[in-house]
Order: structure tokens, then C-alpha cells, then sequence
């Protein structure tokens, strides 16, 4: 679904795709022509261990997301 309000991503809780997309695009929709959605090549990853008791999801991405020559950084 193409949406252009801010509620337009609540539809995703119905188990479909919901895009907001801006006024451009969305005539483009309305008119039946193609739309195009980049994405980025997924990558799995998989996490194994304990999280301490101050572990936020933020932390976990950061930490498995840092630049190279960054590992002895804290966050």
C-alpha cells in the first residue's frame, strides 16, 4: 500500500507493505505508472550469548554496526 499521511505505516500491523511516499510520487500511483522501491541487500546475522541487564536494542546495532578500526570504542 502507498500512503501519503504519517498513519500510512500503521497498515504494516495488517501484515502488508505500507510506504509513505511524498505528492510527487504519489500521483505517479494515481496516474498507474510504475513505482520502483530501493532497497539494500539483506544480510543475516545471528546473535548468540547473553545481553546484560542494560542492553537496548540501539546498543546491539550499534555495536555490530561500528566502522572498522572502531572495535575498542564504547558506546
Amino acid at each position: 500500500m502507498i500512503g501519503t499521511d504519517s498513519h500510512t505505516p500503521n497498515a504494516g500491523g495488517l501484515g502488508m507493505a505500507a510506504i509513505g511516499v511524498g505528492g510527487a510520487d504519489a500521483v505517479d500511483v494515481m496516474a498507474n505508472l510504475p513505482w520502483e522501491l530501493k532497497a539494500p541487500k539483506v544480510i543475516g546475522v545471528k546473535l548468540t550469548g547473553e545481553l546484560s541487564g542494560w542492553a537496548t536494542p540501539k546498543g546491539v546495532y550499534m555495536l555490530n554496526n561500528r566502522p572498522s578500526g572502531y572495535e575498542q570504542c564504547l558506546l
